[in-house]
């Protein structure tokens, strides 16, 4: 049988998240050649390993890539986004998806702090994960 606690579940992941999660099955179905080996997490999200660079959370997926130097840190670093998706729901996307996306695409060439993590969507992230970087 349904329990309230099941349906709030639901609501909070499905509902509440569905511009990222519909984000997530689409990329995850559009990179599916791309993908070596899905890591099952019990924490309710799914974290798929990629063969090309990048890392990109949408919703409850992870998508990262399989050679990171450090992988365990920077599931670590998604999971952050994942809360953040979980806290702003839909507006997780103008907050701080579009944004994030924006800054790893530019922030080699036009940054002036070599630190990726300086960048709010990214310094958030880490700082719901628990990581200090």
């Amino acid at each position: 049988y349904i329990t309230m606690k099941k349906v709030w579940k639901f609501i909070e992941d499905w509902i509440w998240q569905l511009p990222q999660n519909l984000c997530g099955i689409i990329y995850k179905n559009a990179i599916k050649n791309d993908i070596i080996s899905n890591i099952n997490a019990d924490s309710g999200y799914s974290i798929y390993l990629k063969r090309s660079n990048g890392g990109v959370t949408l919703g409850k997926y992870i998508f990262v890539y399989q050679r990171y130097s450090d992988l365990s840190k920077t599931i670590q670093h998604e999971t952050g986004h994942v809360k953040q998706s979980k806290i702003l729901g839909p507006l997780y996307l103008i907050v701080v998806g579009i944004p994030s996306i924006i800054h790893a695409a530019l922030h080699k060439n036009k940054c002036k702090d070599a630190n990726y993590y300086h960048f709010y969507t990214e310094a958030w992230a880490n700082k719901l994960a628990g990581l200090k970087v």
